[in-house]
């Protein structure tokens, strides 16, 4: 669930104890603790949790321009290398040599959206000079619809010509640097870091992967989506359009031939959830991939943000915030001491159980538990309907309450009816959301199935693995 609809809940929560319905009602706030308590386990784990947590390793396909704070990044040549290679930059130089300048026929793969490969021919403009900008040169490659774009923007290129021309950098056989003309970062870098985090993790035990967004201009982000194929052992990277912070899709789709980045994974992996991963505007994901069993067999399993859902989602926690809650109160001399420590602490509760109905689930008995208990897959996190359901049903609440402990009632009916007239919405949104999830939790069923029988797996068991 969201921030908001948690610290509604704890504020509905606060609203079941006449005390502190009646300080409330005079004005005093302190009861609005209960609320925050409700929503300190996001705070917590957004706030300083995943500033601490662990990263293994660290893809950042777009570096950031240090003064502008997004890509791409303005580098002099003699700062890169093959590190660099498929990264997103800006170089500013003058135009030494014109190399060559023709067409020709270019022939890539590009992948369907069932997954299946297709072979496409076609004709190409180009043109391949050298750059230099006093500090080193190097060979700028412009073709395809790229050369089109690079014409428009820079007319006829001739030698001495200064330009800024941004685009990725490549490795040619011999080991020397290329820099290709483009809007985006190439996509395999991504893939063949991942592949290599999972084949790490299933020697080591557990590695994770931090994987940054694409800033660009304008405060408009490239979309990219990484999609893990168990059953063909591949990670599969697709660059996307150019989206606003929202995630509207403005256009800037990249050509076929550099969209899509393909790395083959040497040891069997499952993917928990069933649909890819995609990073554009909010901050880029860490994804955990941990060495386990699936029902007998070895095989590496992901797990989105690890440092989310941990002791700041547990019940353990809700206890200790409830006496922490109780001894400050006191502290400072307020009456109802008690009751605002339990509210605190049923509003600490009521966020791990309303998270506990999504995907990820929680480690909800520390110490005595050390891993996550998996959620109950009846919605996601952001889901508009699940939130809208939940918040209404907690402002449902709070009025049922206040009419309960008011004298007379505002309104003179029972409180059963009451309750009805006011949580319906909230009834049919949760039956909605529900009736939506068999479908996926099928989906993840069925995933799981195949993950067993799959002969990959098979093959892996019989050579005792890698």
């Amino acid at each position: 669930m969201r921030g908001f609809t948690h610290y509604i809940s704890g504020l509905a929560v606060a609203t079941f104890f006449p005390s502190l319905v009646a300080d409330i009602r005079m004005g005093i706030l302190i009861p609005v603790i209960a609320a925050a308590s409700a929503y300190f386990p996001d705070f917590v784990d957004f706030k300083f949790g995943k500033f601490f947590a662990r990263r293994d390793y660290e893809i950042d396909p777009a570096p950031w321009d240090e003064k502008k704070h997004y890509a791409p990044k303005l580098v002099r040549i003699k700062d890169l290398s093959e590190k660099n290679r498929y990264q997103f930059f800006a170089i500013e130089g003058k135009v030494e040599e014109i190399l060559t300048k023709g067409s020709g026929t270019i022939s890539y793969e590009i992948i369907e959206k069932d997954g299946t490969v297709r072979t496409v021919k076609e004709e190409y403009n180009s043109i391949i000079f050298t750059l230099s900008d006093g500090t080193g040169k190097i060979v700028v490659d412009a073709f395809g619809d790229d050369y089109r774009f690079f014409e428009e923007e820079f007319g006829q290129i001739e030698e001495g010509k200064e330009i800024l021309v941004f685009g990725y950098v490549d490795v040619d056989p011999d080991g020397s640097l290329r820099f290709v003309v483009s809007d985006a970062p190439h996509p395999q870098r991504i893939a063949d870091t991942i592949a290599e985090a999972i084949e790490t993790a299933y020697e080591e035990g557990e590695k994770i992967v931090k994987i940054h967004n694409i800033r660009l201009p304008g405060d408009v982000y490239r979309r990219f989506v990484v999609h893990l194929d168990p059953p063909k052992r591949e990670v599969r990277v697709e660059m996307g359009p150019i989206v606003t912070p929202g995630g509207i899709a403005i256009g800037g789709e990249p050509p076929e031939y550099r969209k899509y980045g393909i790395a083959k994974v040497n040891v069997p992996f499952i993917k928990t959830y069933p649909k890819p991963t995609r990073i554009d505007s909010f901050s880029g994901p860490e994804i955990a991939f941990r060495r386990t069993k699936h029902r007998g067999k070895t095989v590496v399993k992901d797990r989105f943000l690890p440092w989310h859902h941990g002791f700041s989602h547990s019940m353990t926690m809700g206890v200790i915030i409830g006496i922490f809650v109780f001894l400050f109160a006191k502290l400072f001399g307020y009456s109802h001491a008690t009751d605002l420590a339990l509210a605190s602490m049923i509003g600490q509760w009521l966020h791990v159980f309303e998270d506990q109905l999504g995907f990820m689930g929680s480690n909800l008995f520390p110490p005595l538990t050390k891993d996550v208990i998996p959620g109950f897959k009846l919605g996601e996190s952001g889901s508009g309907l699940t939130n809208f359901s939940t918040a209404w049903l907690m402002i449902a609440l709070m009025i049922w309450n206040f009419n309960r402990f008011t004298n007379p009632r505002p309104i003179p009916i029972s409180d059963a009816t009451l309750l009805l007239y006011l949580i319906w919405p909230s009834i049919i949104g949760f039956g909605i959301a529900i009736a939506k999830s068999f479908k996926l939790r099928r989906e993840i069923n069925e995933l799981m199935d195949y993950y067993t029988n799959l002969e990959a797996f098979e093959e892996m068991e019989e050579v005792g693995g890698i």
